[in-house]
């Protein structure tokens, strides 16, 4: 009897491998079936995301922990899904996030942002962030490869902004507590 006639074990872990492989190929077809865009894009977006870690980090060194948990936790979730950019969960978890953070942001602003040098900056910032976010959209949409470019644009812009609220809320609590 030869060996070709001998049916054992050894026969078997082929075939696990080979469904392992073609398993492995099905979610990788899928991954970049649901693909946003590739790495050489995405990474300059992850670094971007990782800037709001930078104000974040301001806030707790002047003890305003609910923002630094939120951009602490934005810059991650961020910088989480722009990794492997893909419509999925961690796209959804970041556009629910970002949007709750931009909100809060956006009413921090109007309500602490009193001057008139602080007004002009962060007016015409939030001007640019709602331009360049559509603009990179747009250039998405139209698969141009520059949308990179004007969304990292967008992700400084709005860590600048941050600074900015940040700065004007501590300048506000600073001069309550002269009042008091």
């Amino acid at each position: 009897m030869t060996s070709e006639f001998n049916v054992s074990v050894s026969y078997a872990t082929p075939l696990r491998i080979q469904i392992f492989i073609y398993i492995n190929n099905i979610k990788l077809i899928i991954l970049l079936l649901l693909m946003i865009a590739k790495w050489e894009q995405t990474k300059w977006l992850v670094l971007s995301s990782y800037f709001f870690i930078f104000p974040s980090f301001y806030a707790f060194f002047y003890k305003l922990y609910f923002y630094f948990i939120l951009l602490f936790l934005t810059s991650l979730i961020s910088a989480n899904f722009w990794r492997i950019a893909t419509y999925s969960w961690r796209r959804n978890m970041d556009l629910v996030f970002a949007k709750i953070s931009f909100t809060v942001f956006v009413y921090n602003g109007i309500i602490y942002i009193k001057t008139p040098f602080f007004i002009i900056i962060s007016y015409s910032g939030l001007f640019f962030i709602f331009y360049l976010y559509y603009l990179s959209g747009k250039l998405f949409n139209e698969k141009n490869f520059d949308w990179v470019k004007f969304h990292f644009l967008f992700h400084i812009i709005l860590t600048f902004e941050q600074f900015i609220i940040l700065y004007n809320i501590l300048e506000t609590k600073k001069n309550y507590n002269l009042l008091l």
